[in-house]
């Protein structure tokens, strides 16, 4: 490996080495003396230039006087001659490097967290302190409080079948008009009111229907026939004798003859499923005279159809049984 002399101290220095590692003293860069090169141009036509003087030798190489030595704890820079405090590792004038020895090594920067990992951390604190309070709250007040535990929860399903009672009816169809204010609608009204036709004004091809409608198909029991209930006013109208009932859903009407008395009568009628039911009137019983009194009109006070809708209810109900205890 090459080297070369201090020009201070005489000691062997590395060539690449720029301070004495003895003295600190600055070294020149080793100069190498080359002789000059000509250019020439052999070819024709050209002209030739060369150095018309040889260079100028080297001059001899001035040896700098010693520095001074540096104060007790002070470090003189290699470079320029200023004095540095120890703790320094640069001249503050030139900023050379005042020691040859390895810089120490930077410590790693800190890890820093991001934006993401504060907001995990802070919710989990959030949730730690919550959870906290709450066990706190529960030790507290845990002796006031009860805790009720269902044992048991049980759901039935039933079918209900609805009694019989009077079926509402929607409608009133009557195949002959009532009289005045006698009309048909008076048959559903649960008044006393009635509704009369003049019997004696009909004739053989005339036919006294009466048509009942239900708002669903219908079970029929029975009916319940009304005519007037005041005794003299009814012996002094025709009365209903012979009668043909029949529903929508019936195979075979049913014939009846009812009694010549006042007030209800009670027809037997079955039914499964009926959105009708119709009377014809087949023959009466003739007005009498009483107290010198006779009508021409026949008179019906109301007609009760007795029975129950054709689907029946489904009826849902839930149990559940539970204790209470104290903790």
């Amino acid at each position: 490996m090459a080297s070369h002399k201090c020009e201070q101290c005489g000691a062997t220095v590395a060539a690449d080495e720029q301070f004495c590692p003895n003295c600190g003293a600055f070294l020149d860069p080793m100069s190498e003396t080359s002789k000059p090169n000509v250019i020439s141009v052999s070819s024709s036509g050209f002209e030739t230039f060369e150095l018309s003087e040889p260079p100028p030798d080297n001059e001899p190489p001035v040896k700098k006087s010693p520095r001074p030595a540096s104060p007790t704890g002070r470090i003189q820079c290699p470079s320029c001659g200023a004095v540095n405090p120890s703790p320094n590792r640069h001249c503050e004038e030139c900023g050379a490097r005042l020691s040859q020895a390895p810089l120490p090594t930077a410590p790693r920067p800190a890890v820093q967290a991001s934006a993401g990992v504060r907001a995990a951390l802070a919710i989990s604190g959030l949730l730690f302190g919550v959870v906290i309070i709450a066990l706190i709250f529960n030790f507290a007040t845990g002796d006031d409080t009860e805790s009720t535990t269902t044992i048991a929860a049980t759901t039935s399903t039933s079918q209900v079948v609805e009694e019989n009672a009077p079926i509402p009816v929607i409608s009133e169809t009557c195949s002959i008009e009532g009289i005045s204010s006698f009309v048909c609608a008076n048959l559903t009204d649960g008044t006393d009111a009635s509704y009369q036709v003049t019997w004696e004004d009909l004739t053989e091809d005339d036919t006294m229907t009466i048509r009942l409608t239900f708002d669903q198909p219908m079970v029929i029991s029975s009916i319940v026939w009304t005519g007037l209930t005041d005794a003299e006013r009814f012996k002094q109208n025709y009365r209903v004798r012979g009668l043909i009932v029949k529903a929508d859903d019936s195979i075979n009407p049913i014939s009846r003859e009812l009694e010549d008395t006042p007030g209800e009568q009670v027809i037997p009628f079955a039914s499964v499923g009926a959105n009708w039911v119709e009377f014809e009137i087949t023959s009466v019983w003739n007005a009498t005279v009483t107290n010198g009194n006779v009508f021409r009109e026949i008179a019906i006070q109301e007609i009760t159809v007795i029975g129950r809708p054709a689907t029946t209810v489904t009826s849902t109900s839930s149990t559940s049984s539970t204790t209470t205890t104290a903790p």
